[in-house]
């Protein structure tokens, strides 16, 4: 489509949208619709007729530019498609999309509706999946008050028609079932969920469960010991760090909850000989679709949009005395502080009963803080110390009500406890070439590239580039992936191929099941070496400069072209013994310059190019030629040198004195052949000092040059 047609296309369907209200309102009109440049009006009556005619006149009369606009008579009028199924009696027509909305939701329900919607002469439903009871939010408290789930209608009230049922009564509406329309989410840790509709935690951290499915870690106690089912999000803008009362709504499935464990294997409590020490980790599977979990934690300092200040995860870090360590969870949100100390933690379990709460205890392998904070809700939450995973949120301790210390779990211990194992979701950016754009490399010659960490701090260790090569290569299958090191800096390389012509592949950044996404890279790769540029070489720092440049010399590959640009142009062929010359002396260019040089070949893509720099210095210029004075009258084809009387001066005589013409200034003998000196004298101090002006000019001319 050119931009003459899409700008037309664009009038076209706003004039379509200005005219849809009028004749929505009048009798007979079904739809509308955009076919071949024109607007189509679906419907029959009077009136439908009047207003498409009276349309198509107030066009011809504003005179339309069809280049830019839609043209004249632009609006058809077209019988309405004939139903689809059999009209029977009892069958209505839907007149609007707008109208059959409303009648949908009024006698079916929004539950499951996807759209209504106006095409091809009828209307169409279009319907979800299977929708089901939403649970309720949980309260402060905690606990729901009330069941688990709110029913689709109050008791007592009639029960909506079905779909199928709705659409039955319409001629010209078809129903359409399809899937459940999903949004693309961000999911970080730190943010909390609903359990069961009942508690609320807070989300660990994105991982991968043995088979590469998505999965996040949690605190194992949120699961009460294998008892809790589902997991729903929290809109994180009711969260009490975003600043809510209670707990926020619930927006949507989380998942399921899988593994658990609190306390010793099986959730079990503290043996007497105390050898069940444990963990206190939960892994929640069956992540919904749609929902994409995070490799980072949420700040707390924009809970609508925490991507931009997330910290990003690369990895995992043993907890250690005097550590920094920042903690994050929908309750309190963000807290910092040091870790205390290392060890194992005795902790309530859900059965523990007062006055002592001692006969349900739980040990696992924790940290603590003083000077991290936390409140009921964080459960489960994330700690990092930098982009490092560092731990779970556990529970605290308090004295009086006030808070004493937070304690966490480990992460390195929690992790190996799972069965099957995981992986920590990490952050990776995407490899990017360090070649420049357009670069020639020689077969075989490293390709190199570099991983960039930001905004984290370092590239997640371990990290490898995917190599798969899209184009043809009768050494490797296409598509057969290649995995090269990514060393510390953030640097990969691997050989270019052995054949010429452009070399295009796709790298991703991969870390165990972690993934930054494909991009697609190429370069050119040649079969020739560079040449060497020899001469000339560039002057060094405070050496004479180059003068001239007659050749420009070199060596490479015996009988390949050798092809100049850049200041200099030109060819030439390598000799036998390597050695080639390209004459330049017909080329002045001065200044700081630069040539390039590649070696070609017939059929062959140009070699890698080598490029050298150096300094010409212009040639000096010429002092200027002093005209001789000329007397007032003396005709310009006989000029006759004259004597001048010049004022004293500084100047020292030497230095001052005038040739003009080649004999010195100040003869008597010429003065009085003249018959000048009275005239000049005349004229008074002005000319005296034009005059002795005239002097200085020449002075400082001479000096220059000498």
């Amino acid at each position: 489509m050119t931009l003459a047609e899409f700008n037309a296309a664009g009038a076209l369907a706003r004039r379509a949208a200005d005219a849809a209200p009028s004749l929505r309102a009048l009798p007979g009109y079904v739809g509308m619709s955009l076919h071949g440049g024109t607007i189509v009006v679906e419907g029959d009556g009077p009136e439908l007729r009047a207003r498409v005619a009276e349309l198509n006149r107030v066009d011809q009369m504003n005179g339309v530019d069809h280049l830019n606009q839609a043209g004249p008579a632009d609006f058809v009028l077209a019988a309405p498609a004939s139903a689809a199924v059999v009209p029977t009696a009892a069958e209505l027509l839907a007149s609007s999309t707008q109208q059959l909305f409303e009648a949908y939701v009024r006698d079916v329900g929004a539950a499951g509706l996807q759209a209504v919607t106006y095409a091809n002469g009828h209307f169409v439903i279009r319907t979800g999946g299977t929708t089901t009871a939403q649970t309720g939010p949980a309260s402060s408290a905690g606990l729901l008050a009330g069941p688990d789930t709110t029913p689709a209608t109050a008791p007592g009230t009639k029960p909506k028609m079905s779909a199928a049922d709705f659409v039955a009564r319409y001629a010209n509406v078809a129903l359409e079932q399809g899937s459940r329309i999903a949004t693309e989410e961000d999911y970080f840790g730190g943010e909390g969920y609903i359990i069961d509709g009942r508690t609320v935690c807070s989300a660990g951290f994105g991982a991968f469960g043995p088979a590469g499915d998505p999965v996040v870690l949690t605190a194992g106690h949120c699961a009460a010991d294998g008892a809790a089912k589902q997991a729903e999000i929290e809109n994180p803008a009711g969260a009490p760090a975003a600043g809510g009362a209670g707990s926020g709504a619930a927006a949507g499935t989380l998942g399921s909850f899988g593994f658990s464990q609190f306390g010793g294997p099986g959730n079990t409590k503290v043996a007497s000989d105390g050898t069940n020490v444990g963990t206190d980790i939960a892994v929640l599977q069956g992540i919904r679709s749609g929902l994409d979990l995070q490799p980072a934690v949420t700040r707390w300092d924009n809970p609508a949009d925490p991507g931009p200040t997330s910290v990003k995860i690369v990895g995992t870090v043993a907890p250690f005395q005097g550590q920094p360590v920042c903690r994050s969870g929908r309750s309190l949100g963000w807290s910092c502080g040091t870790v205390d100390s290392v060890g194992t933690w005795v902790i309530a379990g859900p059965d523990s009963l007062p006055p002592d709460y001692d006969n349900d205890l739980r040990a696992l392998n924790g940290f603590d803080s003083t000077t991290v904070k936390s409140r009921p809700g964080d459960s489960g939450g994330p700690w990092i110390s930098g982009n490092f995973a560092v731990g779970t949120h556990t529970g605290a301790e308090s004295d009086g009500g006030v808070q004493t210390r937070a304690i966490a779990t480990t992460l390195e211990d929690a992790t190996g406890r799972i069965p099957g194992g995981v992986q920590l979701q990490l952050f990776l950016n995407k490899p990017t070439l360090a070649a420049a754009a357009n670069e020639t490399l020689t077969a075989g010659e490293p390709i190199t590239g570099h991983v960039d960490a930001g905004p984290a701090s370092v590239v997640a260790p371990n990290s490898k580039v995917r190599i798969t090569v899209q184009s043809s290569n009768p050494d490797q299958k296409p598509g057969q992936p290649l995995e090269v090191p990514v060393d510390a800096s953030g640097n990969w390389q691997f050989p270019a191929p052995e054949w010429g012509g452009s070399f295009t592949f796709s790298a991703e950044t991969v870390n165990g099941f972690s993934r930054s996404g494909a991009v697609s890279l190429s370069v050119k790769v040649s079969g020739l070496a560079a040449p060497v540029i020899t001469a000339p070489a560039d002057a060094r720092t405070g050496g004479p400069g180059l003068t001239a440049v007659e050749t420009i010399e070199g060596t490479g590959e015996p009988g390949r072209t050798v092809r100049l640009s850049g200041d200099f142009t030109g060819t030439g062929l390598v000799a036998p013994d390597g050695r080639w010359s390209i004459n330049v002396a017909d080329q002045p260019v001065f200044g700081k310059v630069s040539v390039t040089a590649v070696l070609t070949a017939p059929g062959q893509t140009d070699s890698p190019s080598a490029t050298s720099s150096f300094t010409v210095i212009p040639p000096v210029p010429a002092a200027p030629q002093q005209p001789a004075v000329q007397q007032p009258g003396t005709p310009a084809q006989s000029p006759v040198p004259a004597q001048v009387p010049v004022a004293p001066s500084t100047v020292p005589p030497s230095d001052a004195s005038v040739t003009v013409g080649g004999t010195p200034a100040g003869s008597a003998n010429q003065l009085a052949s003249t018959g000048a000196g009275g005239l000049l004298y005349a004229a008074g101090p002005g000319a005296g000092a034009l005059l002795l002006g005239a002097a200085f000019v020449i002075f400082a001319r001479r000096r220059a040059v000498r």
